[in-house]
């Protein structure tokens, strides 16, 4: 009896949910913001450091039930990380890696019914990769002696030199994660915050060893926390 009582829940839930759906539409979030991102992993032997970058993008909402709904999209994504500072007497060095995404989230998202507006959202992320630059900016004090022989001037000036490099070819091309945050809708207005969790490694890198007995092939994951703001069309 309880196997056919289970059997026949199960059947239903799908006519439950689209029940509560009555009234409800499906609606358009364009969205902006900031990320903040750092990379780990023996890929990257540098100590590494968080850095700033951007996201946008457009969320689609699919109303399943009264509390819970589908959500996907696309977001265009700057995301990498940044190097310690290297310092020398008369010349520091600043490096980062810049590295960017088109990502395609699938998730559910479940309102509560207690906060009106707020929601939680979990799911999985795939991440097609754009490009991957290396960026490093050299900062030098250069002298130039000013003397006639007899005397001697100094003139101290500043130098700065920029370098950028592709190194797309260490990153793979897809990328798989699991998202999740918090939004809050006033109105139409959208805010939400979430983070991404790289469980198919942004770098993987072949192994020194061919056996593997000895060494893991180095790697290294993306860490991506993103804060955008949107606002949301209902079709």
């Amino acid at each position: 009896m309880k196997n056919i009582i289970s059997a026949v829940v199960m059947l239903l839930l799908p006519m439950w949910a689209l029940a509560q759906n009555e009234g409800r539409r499906v609606s358009i979030t364009p969205h902006a913001g900031v990320t903040i991102s750092k990379m780990d992993g023996s890929a990257l032997t540098a100590s590494k450091e968080w850095k700033a970058g951007y996201t946008f993008g457009a969320s689609v909402e699919i109303p399943l039930s009264q509390y819970y709904s589908l959500t996907t999209g696309a977001d265009f994504s700057l995301i990498g990380t940044r190097f310690k500072e290297q310092k020398e007497k008369y010349a520091s060095a600043n490096e980062k890696l810049d590295v960017t995404y088109v990502s395609i989230p699938l998730q559910i998202k479940a309102y509560f019914p207690s906060v009106k507006g707020l929601a939680a959202h979990i799911g999985v992320q795939a991440g097609l990769l754009v490009s991957a630059k290396d960026k490093i900016t050299i900062q030098s004090i250069r002298t130039m002696n000013l003397g006639d022989g007899t005397s001697s001037m100094y003139l101290w000036e500043t130098y700065k030199e920029k370098k950028s490099e592709s190194v797309s070819s260490i990153f793979r091309n897809i990328v798989a994660g699991i998202p999740f945050g918090l939004s809050y809708e006033w109105r139409h207005i959208t805010l939400d915050a979430s983070y991404c969790f790289e469980f198919r490694k942004a770098i993987n890198l072949k192994s020194n060893d061919p056996w593997g007995y000895f060494s893991e092939s180095p790697s290294a994951r993306n860490h991506a926390v993103y804060i955008t703001a949107g606002y949301k069309f209902t079709l």
